[in-house]
């Protein structure tokens, strides 16, 4: 491997001395995985660089302050399981938690078919049941509480099934108004393996607060971005923003090297240890340097798209929230047809709402401009139905004041590779090549749970170290 090492030596030849870090891990990615392997590695008294693509920590977390009223508006992660590890996590920071609601007092919500700007009316089922029916399935797998590197093997043939298949196989069907609600970012989810959605779906979720709208047992922040802007300033300038990995070599036995472009000129990383918190799709790992074993394994992965934007002048009334119902989209138990408008809610501030794109299982990514258009066009069908009012001839345009993408999200293996032994073959790439792998692939798209399997993570990576 002299040749490989003489290459890379050459890629870093013109990089200053004082734009070179020598630490104990690199984390590559400041989302949630990456920003606890930071600071959890700064708590067992290690050096770290973090090293994100966007201009801030935080991943899916986002969160938007009105400029008049100041308050907050979550634009991706709302609401956290209340579990130990959340609550010692915002502790770290002194971010004081509370419990969740996502009601606002005056504000009603109706369901409208997006493509036909009529109201919709789900039929009223036994969701409790449903549930209970759902939770009586998943405590047939104990073992998946924690992580897909526990997946049993043979898979059960259960957990290979579409996961509607699934639902109707154990009339699961009344739950699924309610399931669509958070199975938004999947594409057509019920076509998705159903261990995704044993992962996926907490029992919080269906705690009856939550059912009856409330949101109990879940906390939140009064801003959720707070923690990985304390992070941010905690881990300072050793954190790298719009930066990405062009050049890698992990070839030596006790160290990695990782050349990364900045907005101030390149950057040369000297590691002991690497951890990659990146959504593990080939085209995201193009600076890596993977192996014949590494590369095959992520080519396996596919993603899905999902967009949520903060608008004015939409002319929905500030007390309405409108969710999508696919009337007649019966095959598929009446999920909103995709790619389209998942849901426009109201928020705190008047006369401001969210939206919640989501694309379908063919189309990778949509631009803004894709995404606003569909917005229009389903504010219009909604106004030739008199479901929103008319604007007058002197209203505003349409305006988008933020705009996030969630892509890719919830990143998967099909069943067939599932069935393969896809999950064992991955999981044994931990700590080979110096390198230690995290994030929602590796666990399911909930904090608590990326939070507990990446403490867990970097403790293997230093097991003699004591946390501060």
């Amino acid at each position: 491997m002299g040749w490989v090492a003489a290459a890379f030596d050459q890629r870093y030849s013109d990089i200053l001395p004082q734009n070179t870090f020598k630490v104990d891990v690199c984390v590559i990615g400041g989302g949630a995985a990456g920003t606890y392997a930071a600071i959890k590695s700064l708590d067992v008294n290690k050096t770290v660089v973090v090293v994100e693509q966007q201009d801030r920590l935080g991943g899916h977390t986002k969160t938007y302050i009105d400029p008049i009223s100041k308050k907050p508006i979550e634009l991706g992660v709302a609401e956290y399981e209340d579990s130990p590890i959340v609550r010692k996590w915002f502790a770290r920071f002194n971010v004081p938690l509370y419990q969740y609601n996502f009601t606002i007092p005056g504000v009603t919500s109706e369901y409208v078919d997006f493509q036909t700007g009529q109201i919709a009316t789900p039929k009223q089922g036994d969701l409790l049941g449903a549930w209970n029916a759902f939770q009586a399935q998943v405590a047939k797998y104990p073992s998946l509480d924690y992580s897909l590197d526990s997946v049993p093997f043979p898979v059960p043939a259960d957990l290979l099934l579409p996961f509607g298949q699934f639902i109707t196989k154990y009339n699961i069907q009344d739950a699924v108004p309610y399931l669509s609600l958070y199975g938004q970012g999947w594409g057509n989810f019920v076509t998705l393996p159903t261990l995704l959605a044993v992962k996926y779906f907490p029992p919080f979720f269906f705690s009856p607060a939550s059912l009856s709208g409330g949101g109990g047992g879940a906390v939140a922040a009064k801003d959720n971005s707070l923690v990985y802007e304390k992070a941010t300033k905690e881990l300072g300038s050793n954190v790298l923003l719009n930066s990405t990995v062009i050049h890698m070599d992990r070839s030596a036995p006790d160290l990695v090297q990782i050349i990364v472009r900045t907005p101030t000129g390149k950057k040369l990383i000297h590691a002991k240890k690497l951890v990659s918190a990146i959504p593990p799709l080939i085209d995201n790992l193009k600076g890596f340097d993977l192996n014949k074993t590494e590369t095959p394994i992520f080519n396996k992965f596919q993603g899905h798209s999902w967009y949520v934007g903060l608008v004015k002048n939409s002319g929905i009334p500030s007390n309405v929230s409108l969710l999508n119902y696919g009337t007649h989209n019966t095959q598929n138990f009446n999920i909103p047809v995709l790619p389209g408008i998942y849901e426009i809610f109201a928020t705190v501030v008047p006369g401001l709402h969210y939206f919640l794109f989501g694309g379908n299982d063919s189309q990778p990514t949509f631009t803004q401009s894709q995404v606003k258009a569909s917005l229009q066009d389903t504010l219009t069908r909604l106004r030739a139905t008199s479901i929103i009012p008319k604007l007058p001839e002197t209203a505003k345009a349409l305006e988008i004041i933020d705009f996030s993408s969630h892509t890719p999200y919830e990143v998967y293996v099909p069943s067939n590779q599932i069935a393969k032994g896809f999950y064992n073959k991955l999981f044994a790439l931990q700590g080979q090549r110096n390198t230690y792998w995290t994030g929602a692939a590796f666990v399911t798209h909930s904090s608590a749970a990326i939070w507990n399997y990446t403490d867990q993570l970097v403790t293997k990576m230093w097991p003699s170290e004591p946390e501060n």
